[in-house]
């Protein structure tokens, strides 16, 4: 199933035609189908202070806190869940800090969301806890790296152990081995900055031992209220492309899915991606400080009765007679968006 996803995206960004993809999303919300795409925090904490997140940041902690309780993540998956096709736990804040957090993987699998994906620091996953995951049918465990040496990963990633992290993989990789199809694939999310590009070249004498399937490089991108300040990886670019061309030279090699931005590390041009707009109409963020919009009352009124006081179809329906370039300036779904807490996406 993890492929089928990553296959859907790569479909979105080949299909150029806006009304077409508005059209089948306009269906699949009055069928009822699946066409959501949820980012899912259940407590928002976190129990590093990387370097390059808001959560080193004081006054953002002190802002942003709220755990739910169990039987709100019930009622949020009898709305959401049916619609779901993919579900990403871990968005910017430290799921594993949920109490019992694999048991939203085996909730999501009673709902049958195709797709269930953890992402995690992997600081706190005990071995029973990976167990857990495997058995609950996790589809794929996003694991984020800041760093290929230790010294550079525990500097970066503050409060984390570089032995701690290779003792979680090290579970991971012996759980694999137990079954070819048995548990979820293993994602790394690396984001890269002018203090980590050097020993990027490295990454495979370092972790290419265990069993990766997809390694994505992400260049660090200004999400405000952070320690990290080095934002110049656009005079590091000869550096930066010889090193993502060797890495991805290897994970072809390796059968690895690379994912990479090759083209705009500074995100200049980003504006101009008319392959996103598409995801503000199915893109859902839930925490305890937010479920989708601010003025949604999901406590007392479900989804289907939001979306007919917003005029969900209506809007859908706007969308169809409206050109590609005027969505991406004058957006009618962009408030949808999760903005800064979407930083693993």
């Amino acid at each position: 199933m993890t492929n089928s996803i990553y296959r859907i995206i790569q479909l979105n960004r080949l299909v150029r035609n806006h009304r077409i993809k508005f059209a089948a999303v306009l269906a699949a919300h009055h069928l009822k189908l699946r066409h959501l795409f949820l980012r899912f925090d259940p407590v928002m904490a976190c129990n590093l202070r990387c370097q390059m997140c808001y959560f080193s940041d004081d006054q953002f902690r002190k802002d942003n806190k709220g755990m739910f309780k169990p039987e709100e993540v019930d009622r949020l998956a009898r709305m959401f869940f049916s619609q779901t096709m993919q579900l990403v736990i871990g968005c910017g804040a430290e799921p594993t800090l949920y109490k019992n957090f694999p048991e939203l993987v085996k909730l999501a699998k009673e709902y049958q969301v195709p797709f269930v994906g953890l992402t995690s620091s992997g600081q706190l996953i005990t071995a029973e806890q990976l167990k857990q995951l495997f058995d609950y049918g996790l589809n794929e465990l996003s694991l984020s790296v800041h760093g290929v040496r230790q010294e550079t990963y525990e500097r970066l990633m503050t409060n984390a152990s570089y032995e701690r992290f290779h003792e979680v993989l090290g579970h991971f990789t012996a759980l694999k081995q137990t079954g070819k199809s048995y548990g979820p694939d293993l994602r790394f999310n690396f984001t890269v900055n002018p203090d980590n590009l050097e020993e990027l070249s490295d990454f495979f004498k370092v972790y290419g031992r265990y069993p990766i399937k997809t390694l994505q490089v992400r260049p660090i991108m200004d999400i405000g209220q952070s320690d990290y300040r080095n934002f110049g990886l656009g005079l590091c670019a000869e550096t930066y492309n010889r090193t993502l061309d060797s890495l991805a030279k290897e994970s072809k090699e390796r059968g690895i899915t690379f994912l990479s931005n090759r083209y705009d590390p500074t995100y200049d041009a980003e504006a101009e991606n008319y392959g996103s707009v598409i995801m503000d109409a199915v893109h859902r963020y839930i925490s305890p400080q937010r479920v989708w919009r601010h003025d949604f009352n999901w406590r007392e009124e479900t989804y289907d009765e939001f979306c007919r006081r917003i005029q969900w179809s209506q809007r859908l329906r706007s969308a169809l007679f409206t050109r590609r370039e005027s969505l991406t300036t004058d957006n009618p779904f962009s408030y949808t968006l999760s903005g800064r807490y979407d930083v693993k996406f």
